[in-house]
């Protein structure tokens, strides 16, 4: 398992990436709903502060290697389907 410290760097910079794909289309796009980018930066945002603070609660798991690996999985799901909200406007 990598270390927190390493694992909150991680959910930094792919939550950073969202929050730029997002940006990025809506710069390349300008058709775009401005109001519907502003939402999903906003629900990345949110994303983002929630696996922090879960991150960090995950110290006083029992088992927290499985606490972690569920977690990452979660990051991965949430990721996922960010972009999918990205790549349909």
């Amino acid at each position: 398992m990598a270390s927190i410290k390493d694992l909150k760097k991680e959910i930094n910079y792919i939550f950073g990436d969202v929050i730029d794909e997002a940006n990025y289309k809506l710069l390349i796009n300008p058709d775009i709903d401005g109001d519907k980018v502003d939402a999903i930066v906003d629900e990345a945002v949110t994303a983002y502060e929630d696996f922090y603070e879960k991150i960090n609660a995950g110290r006083k798991a029992e088992n927290k290697k499985d606490y972690y690996k569920t977690l990452t999985e979660e990051v991965t799901q949430t990721v996922k389907d960010l972009m999918t909200k990205i790549e349909a406007l």
